[in-house]
């Protein structure tokens, strides 16, 4: 994500952005578009963050840091067990994804032009995921995690990323209860 500056300006202006994203699209949007709804110039919006793609990818990426938060709050919640941290990381996740209005509204309306930054380009958000995955998985090795808890956790990432990515083929994963008991079963052993 390129943003020359930070705090509540930009903050202001990723919130505007997100709303006319999700009214118009990521295709029909333009910076003017944000900069009119946010009572700024344009060149405002180049000068904090930059151009349309790299607008895009700091709403993006601000949306799965809010995302990421609530998981981790979830995996908090759910204590020292590992595999009720992980089932609940999971369901969070994939419910938190499913019934943010936003999200399902930008993927209904620009498939095509959503899930490029979600999948070729999203290696920064995935990336980003498997941090917060071995914080979960081994709060203790979050700082300095060998190389099979990072294999592990990037395994539960692009499971999950999959499952959020496409519709429900034949296993139910249509609510939370549903989605972590598929954690448990499914994903805890591959977590070790």
């Amino acid at each position: 994500m390129v943003v020359a500056e930070s705090g509540a300006d930009v903050d202001a202006i990723l919130d505007v952005a997100l709303t006319v994203f999700a009214e118009l699209g990521l295709r029909r949007a333009t910076v003017d578009d944000v900069a009119k709804r946010a009572g700024i110039g344009r060149v405002t919006i180049y000068r904090r963050i930059g151009g349309k793609p790299e607008l895009i990818r700091a709403v993006l990426a601000r949306e799965s840091q809010r995302l990421f938060a609530d998981v981790s709050a979830a995996a908090e919640s759910a204590g020292e067990d590992p595999a009720e941290r992980i089932a609940v990381s999971f369901a969070t996740t994939v419910a938190g994804v499913r019934e943010n209005p936003v999200w399902q509204r930008l993927l209904s309306l620009e498939p095509d032009t959503v899930l490029p930054q979600l999948t070729m380009a999203g290696g920064d958000v995935l990336a980003a995921a498997v941090t917060v995955t071995i914080g979960i998985l081994d709060p203790k090795a979050a700082a300095a995690p060998s190389p099979d808890l990072t294999a592990r956790a990037e395994v539960l990432v692009r499971i999950t990323h999959s499952v959020l990515l496409t519709s429900q083929v034949a296993v139910p994963l249509s609510d939370f209860g549903e989605l972590a008991a598929f954690a448990r079963r499914y994903l805890v052993p591959i977590a070790g």
